[in-house]
């Protein structure tokens, strides 16, 4: 079966999601999203993701 997520998207996909955050909210379309709420969230649902990964394996 094909990998559907890739090890080496990884990476390119966390930098078009950021550059996209920071985009939107330089635009004003991201000022109900508070930045210091935001990034905790981000890197607890990555470790997460991280953790239920290899116990899938």
């Amino acid at each position: 079966m094909k990998q559907v997520w890739r090890h080496e998207l990884f990476w390119p996909a966390v930098l078009v999601v950021v550059g996209i955050y920071f985009l939107l909210h330089n635009l004003g379309w991201l000022d109900w999203l508070r930045a210091d709420i935001f990034w905790p969230i981000v890197l607890i649902a990555l470790g997460a993701w991280l953790i239920l990964r290899r116990s899938w394996r």
